[in-house]
């Protein structure tokens, strides 16, 4: 069965050797996974860097990826933000740590074409009014992990709250951004 996202198709294709369909891949996500690395990182030669690294990452390891448990720029999305987190982690590099404010945030590249900014306009405005309904606890836990790369061990510090009190709002946050986003 052939997956409906065309991102998890050139993914499946990727999977096979076919490198056309890295490139194709390359040209349709890069400047989105290179925003949220440059976010993490906040130098645009690491985030560079990571966007390579990943997207080698990504070519290897396509085969693992499963349309069943989620979508295909989720799960490379995820492989940036992890390689972003563990080179700040690796090279003890202090992100820059604003407040946790998320109403601004703009992931667009400049390259990005007015469809393709309405199109994550509409998404972002979804995510947003989704994270409108959670908890503040739970809002706040999940942007200072997702957005800031914090650990659940940073976040027991930060919100002075138990680790498996931060686990659960982080877990029921996401469940409840789920349901709303279907």
């Amino acid at each position: 069965m052939t997956p409906k996202d065309p991102l998890a198709q050139y993914l499946v294709r990727c999977a096979g050797g076919d490198q056309g369909a890295l490139e194709a891949l390359y040209g349709q996500v890069a400047p989105r996974l290179y925003a949220v690395s440059l976010a993490l990182l906040k130098h645009e030669d690491l985030a560079q860097d990571v966007l390579q690294e990943s997207f080698v990452k990504i070519w290897n390891r396509a085969d693992s990826f499963d349309p069943a448990r989620g979508n295909a720029l989720t799960w490379m999305t995820s492989i940036v933000r992890n390689r972003a987190l563990d080179l700040l982690r690796s090279a003890h590099l202090q992100a820059q740590r604003a407040s946790v404010e998320y109403r601004d945030l703009d992931f667009s590249h400049p390259g990005d074409g007015p469809e393709a900014q309405a199109d994550r306009a509409g998404t972002t405005a979804a995510v947003m009014d989704c994270l409108e309904q959670l908890k503040e606890s739970q809002r706040r836990c999940i942007l200072l992990a997702y957005y800031y790369g914090h650990t659940h061990e940073e976040l027991t510090r930060i919100v002075q709250a138990p680790l498996g009190t931060v686990k659960a709002w982080i877990r029921r946050g996401i469940e409840r951004l789920r349901e709303c986003l279907d």
